[in-house]
């Protein structure tokens, strides 16, 4: 993709998507719905059959963290994950509508709901915004782009799961129209990837780093642009960049991006990453193939005060708590097992 989102040009003569608020009533078109493909092998082949047959609904992704991808006619208008934030976390954080506005706005976006239409669809929020005057029409798309390819990316992050399909699912309450071509989407995802990879390493990774300032921001402060001095603001040492931006309303590409420029300019200090987040294992435990060991002499004693031969003379605390010990050293994690396994084979014959 060759221009960041808030650059797009959506023709409605080419993308015939209708808007939430344009369904008739129930909330969904009475045409026959399109034939759902029976089988892809990842939510991109997913996505781009669903756009061949024009598919109104969502598709629920079960990742870690997952989300809800919305599409009209085939076209991607709204991913809500908690990976990213949403359009409306970025109206309200960033202050672009406050929170009195939103409010009203709720209100008539409830009123207009159509009276069959189930009560989960609170209606068209977004048209409610435009229609009081709280933001405008443009700048409302631009942070619906803004907000689909950010969770999109943010999607990517994490390793993939299953997916379920919904044709009656409630639509997003703020959603783009139209929506984006899925291809354009998988596109402007594999530059972000691509470009963070090339400045740092796995965006994956970065994006589970907590960060706080470096010793060297405090007397760069007044030399550095606003959107670094407002990532060092919210950046606590508890804070991921996704934390980051949901505190700030920004998307989670746009802090990561200035992660990797402030870290080159030496202004952060990274905590260690946070462990993927996995899905536990299913796999059936079974018994070992051998008989289980069998104590073959009298149970050592116990001698009060020891806790483990580490200790001076087996009296007093431990050196150190497991995870301390373990991010003592500066070498890889499993450094230790190969030094071990060294001196095994030299000591060999």
């Amino acid at each position: 993709m060759s221009g960041p989102p808030d650059e797009l040009s959506h023709d409605p003569a080419h993308h015939p998507a209708r808007h939430p608020a344009h369904r008739p009533a129930g909330g969904r078109a009475h045409d026959p719905a399109p034939p759902v493909p029976p089988a892809a092998r990842n939510v991109p082949a997913l996505l781009l059959a669903l756009h061949r047959t024009g598919f109104t609904g969502s598709v629920t992704v079960s990742s870690a963290p997952g989300g809800t991808i919305h599409l009209e006619q085939g076209l991607v208008t709204a991913i809500e994950t908690p990976g990213a934030p949403t359009a409306e976390t970025l109206l309200l954080k960033a202050r672009r509508v406050g929170e009195a506005d939103w409010a009203t706005a709720e209100t008539a976006a409830s009123a207009a709901r159509p009276v069959d239409a189930p009560a989960a669809w609170g209606g068209d929020l977004g048209a409610a915004l435009v229609a009081q005057g709280s933001i405008g029409a443009t700048e409302l798309e631009a942070v619906c782009a803004a907000a689909a390819f950010d969770g999109a990316f943010a999607l990517v992050l994490s390793p993939p799961g299953s997916w379920e399909i919904a044709e009656s699912a409630p639509p997003a309450r703020i959603a783009l129209c139209p929506g984006i071509e899925p291809q354009r989407l998988f596109e402007e995802t594999a530059r972000r990837v691509a470009l963070l990879t090339r400045l740092w390493g796995p965006p994956g990774e970065l994006a589970r780093t907590r960060i706080r300032p470096a010793a060297a921001a405090e007397s760069a402060a007044s030399r550095i642009p606003v959107r670094y001095r407002e990532v060092l603001a919210a950046a606590t040492g508890r804070r991921t960049p996704r934390d980051i931006g949901f505190a700030l309303g920004r998307g989670v590409f746009s802090v990561l991006l200035d992660v990797v420029r402030m870290d080159a300019r030496h202004l952060l200090h990274r905590e260690t990453a946070l462990p993927a987040a996995t899905a536990p294992s299913v796999a059936p435990r079974t018994p070992p193939s051998g008989p289980l060991p069998t104590a073959t002499g009298p149970l050592p004693r116990r001698v009060p005060g020891a806790r483990g031969a580490g200790n001076a003379g087996g009296h007093g605390r431990p050196d150190s708590r497991p995870e301390e010990a373990a991010g003592a050293s500066d070498g890889p994690p499993n450094a230790h097992r190969t030094e071990t396994t060294e001196t095994t084979e030299k000591s060999r014959p």
